[in-house]
């Protein structure tokens, strides 16, 4: 990735610090999609709706060999919780021997058929943002008298030669 992709990349996933939260929507109010930027080749927007499919399609089936190969070697996750997780092979052991395990297949399949995407950021040719969310049983709502948990997910992608790959993920709940 080129240093000016990857650092708006990273600035564009980070929220602002001292912002003015009168202008904030309420958590569980989600604005209609939104594109950001531009994209100079409709192949590339093409490819990241490709890349998107194959994403829900491998965590839906609990693939981790599939949803692993979607990182860069060279990964940041960073889940809920805050766990990080640097590289393919620890993200990998993550998935494989502590996520996946604890959930049914079947809420893995609820999850991705709830993903919903609020905006994708393009980033010049070489890195986009896109920011997901989904009401899904994986795990409980963290908020009085609601019964499906919304996680929102910013994955942040980098295009070279293998494609689009996830460089860096962050997870959050809406409290």
């Amino acid at each position: 990735m080129k240093p000016i992709a990857l650092a708006a990349a990273i600035a564009c996933a980070i929220p602002f610090v001292g912002q003015d939260t009168s202008l904030a929507q309420d958590r569980r109010e989600v604005p209609p999609f939104r594109t950001y930027g531009a994209v100079s080749d409709q192949a590339h927007a093409d490819s990241i709706v490709q890349f998107l499919a194959a994403f829900r399609t491998a965590w839906a089936g609990q693939d981790i060999d599939a949803l692993t190969r979607l990182h860069a070697s060279d990964t940041e996750w960073i889940n809920a919780y805050a766990r990080i997780f640097q590289g393919r092979a620890p993200l990998m052991n993550f998935l494989r021997d502590s996520l996946f395990p604890t959930f049914g297949s079947e809420v893995s399949q609820t999850e991705m058929q709830a993903l919903k995407p609020i905006s994708i950021r393009y980033l010049g040719e070489y890195a986009a943002v896109l920011h997901l969310y989904a009401d899904s049983r994986r795990g409980a709502s963290r908020n009085p008298g609601e019964d499906l948990r919304r996680t929102h997910i910013h994955l942040v992608l980098n295009l070279d030669r293998q494609g689009w790959q996830i460089v860096h993920t962050a997870i959050m709940d809406a409290r």
